[in-house]
């Protein structure tokens, strides 16, 4: 596993750790205050509080340090667990050595280990927990008791008992809590690299545009000089003449895309325009999309929660919205309704159809794929790059379920991304 994902997991587990040893420092002192008061053995409390106190203060130190740092590096986890092996071991060589159950613990900062560290790091914890465990058997106070409530042989099977527990115990919260911590990490990294995905496409498509957008160029000027010759010939023929004035105008208004679109190339949000309150943005931009698509009935709906912020909006927003509110006018068969609302923090746009629908199977891919509903009429990239820029500023656009007429598409967006 590459270094910044090891990086990435012992952040997670850091703090699953800590928890951990604090439980366990409560479990070895219930135990200690258990065979002390109930079966009378002997315990160095001088000691035995001394390192339990020690490891307390150790981990509120080490949680304050580590809190709100993301990069928290394979040493600091290796640190704890040299800690938690030399602090066990001290207790262990005060009351019994192997003799003691708790002597079972040793198994956990090597599970931990195993889940968190790289293969020399886990390897180098187990030696040392093998080498502790082998010094035990040889260094150790032996257990001194003045009860006669049970024999050594029970004692010994009721604390490992009691060990197996405590060690059952952190094992499945550890393991539990690491695992989903994982899941929730290789679920962001599977967003992060759909989004590198899309991002790259993305790119491809531009760089695909920007070069027709400059083959176009002289095609479109050649069209607009025919038709300008046409115009003048048919100046006794007003239906055919009027006929060359709208293609003319059509001609123009491609020339002008292409002109904007290469100005805008390149530049940021706040070269690509002023600043304007997002109930300005909406009404200019329904005002134009009304002015090209007159054929059709808008209904217009603008609801405020709040007072309108001040954005920047740049051309790639504009373009996107306009090209959803597009292929809406092409779905529909008379009208399109169009519902607004805002508050400080987020827009959201409704747009609803009364054409006949999209397609079930093809309704997953819209917006994800370079894929159109329009059959041979359509390219697929508009919805596609909408899609594309929304999600760049946050936002999402969803398809609502399919009813009986037409198509809703439900847009948020946040303004944070926006504001001036």
């Amino acid at each position: 596993m590459p270094a910044t994902q090891w990086l990435s997991v012992v952040h997670v587990v850091l703090k699953y750790l800590l928890q951990l040893r604090l439980v366990l420092i409560a479990a070895e002192l219930l135990g200690l205050l258990a065979v002390a008061l109930i079966f009378e053995i002997e315990v160095t409390w001088l000691m035995a509080l001394g390192v339990l106190g020690t490891m307390t203060l150790y981990s509120a130190w080490s949680w304050r340090r580590w809190r709100g740092i993301q990069d928290v590096p394979a040493a600091e986890f290796v640190r704890q667990t040299v800690a938690d092996l030399v602090a066990l071991t001290v207790l262990l060589y005060d009351t019994g050595g192997p003799v003691n159950p708790f002597i079972s613990l040793f198994i956990l900062p090597i599970v931990f280990a195993a889940a968190t560290l790289p293969l020399r790091a886990t390897t180098a914890i187990a030696l040392l927990a093998a080498g502790c465990y082998t010094l035990l058997m040889f260094f150790y106070r032996p257990v001194v008791t003045h009860s006669h409530l049970l024999h050594g042989h029970d004692l010994h099977l009721w604390g490992m008992w009691y060990g197996f527990l405590v060690s059952a115990a952190c094992v499945a919260m550890f393991v539990a809590r690491i695992a989903r911590s994982l899941r929730q990490r290789d679920f962001a990294l599977a967003a992060a690299r759909e989004q590198m995905l899309e991002a790259e496409r993305a790119i491809a498509l531009g760089t695909l545009a920007a070069g027709t957008a400059h083959e176009l160029g002289t095609p479109l000027a050649s069209i607009a000089i025919l038709a300008a010759d046409l115009e003048l010939d048919l100046a006794t023929h007003p239906a055919q003449r009027a006929a060359v004035a709208t293609l003319r105008t059509q001609v123009a208004r491609c020339k002008d895309i292409l002109t904007g679109m290469t100005a805008d190339a390149g530049g940021l949000p706040a070269q690509r325009g002023g600043p304007v309150t997002v109930d300005k943005f909406l009404t200019d931009l329904l005002q134009d999309w009304q002015q090209a698509r007159s054929a059709i009935t808008v209904e217009i709906q603008m609801e405020a929660a709040a007072a309108p912020v001040l954005i920047v909006a740049d051309r790639t927003l504009r373009q996107a919205l306009l090209n959803i509110l597009n292929n809406a006018a092409d779905a529909c068969q008379q009208r399109v309704a169009v519902k607004s609302r805002w508050d400080s923090n987020e827009l959201q746009l409704e747009i609803i159809d009364d054409g006949p629908g999209v397609l079930e199977g093809l309704r997953e891919k819209l917006g994800r794929e370079v894929v159109s509903s329009k059959g041979e009429q359509g390219l697929g990239l508009g919805l596609y790059l909408a899609h594309s820029v929304l999600r760049r500023l946050g936002g999402t656009v969803v398809f609502g379920p399919p009813g009986t007429v037409g198509t809703v598409v439900e847009i948020r967006l946040p303004l944070s991304s926006l504001l001036a």
